[in-house]
């Protein structure tokens, strides 16, 4: 065992670090690109709400490897030679997006608009409203949401490995490859996803201590 984490050792821990970097850079992304779709799912311009529900309904409705599968494809159609990893964090990004819309449009809409008018009927400024009002009512109900989401990226990060992504899943294909070891490295791949959620699972618990508002009886 000892020669087999100092030989492939270093393979798996480069997986498993580019998996984190694709999960929370894809989500980082998403999450803002979310933001934007859920403005627009609560619209009242229909073209708008309706451009951006299509998005959410067409990416939360077809499979994480089909999207990856399809967005590479669109790169060899495009003559775009981008490192696939770049192209697995966009992947990412795109599936996360949607997701994150709806949480944040959810959260939106379980604010009361007797809140905003009475905010507008005191001139406070839309940026100086959402901090103040929106912000602070919106994060307890975005925030267990969105570590549910992150916790699913972590898992379906692993389907990038089928377009040659070297996250975790990949580099263990890899070693077993080499070493024909396949019950023990898919056991160490799953112990390590494992800790990868359970650690967010973690930071989750924790910044809902931190949130006062959450519970006050904390």
């Amino acid at each position: 065992m000892t020669d087999f984490i100092t030989t492939y050792g270093g393979t798996l821990l480069r997986g498993f670090l580019w998996t984190i970097i694709l999960v929370t850079g894809g989500f980082a992304i998403g999450s803002v690109f979310g933001a934007l779709l859920a403005s627009m799912l609560v619209s009242k311009k229909k073209l708008v709400g309706w451009l951006a529900r299509s998005y959410v309904e067409l990416i939360r409705n077809t499979p994480f490897l089909i999207q990856a599968m399809l967005l590479f494809a669109l790169m060899g159609v495009l003559r775009l030679r981008l490192e696939p990893v770049l192209v697995g964090l966009v992947a990412v990004a795109i599936y996360s997006a949607a997701y994150m819309a709806e949480i944040i449009r959810g959260g939106l809409n379980s604010i009361p608009n007797g809140q905003r008018e009475g905010a507008r009927a005191l001139a406070i400024g839309p940026l100086l409203q959402f901090r103040l009002i929106i912000l602070p009512q919106l994060l307890p109900f975005v925030l267990p949401a969105s570590v549910n989401l992150l916790a699913t990226l972590c898992k379906e990060s692993a389907f990038l490995a089928g377009v040659s992504v070297a996250e975790l899943t990949f580099s263990g294909q890899v070693v077993i490859t080499q070493t024909f070891l396949i019950f023990e490295v898919w056991a160490i791949i799953g112990v390590l996803y494992l800790v990868l959620v359970l650690s967010i699972m973690a930071l989750a618990q924790f910044l809902e201590r931190r949130m006062s508002w959450v519970n006050p009886a904390r």
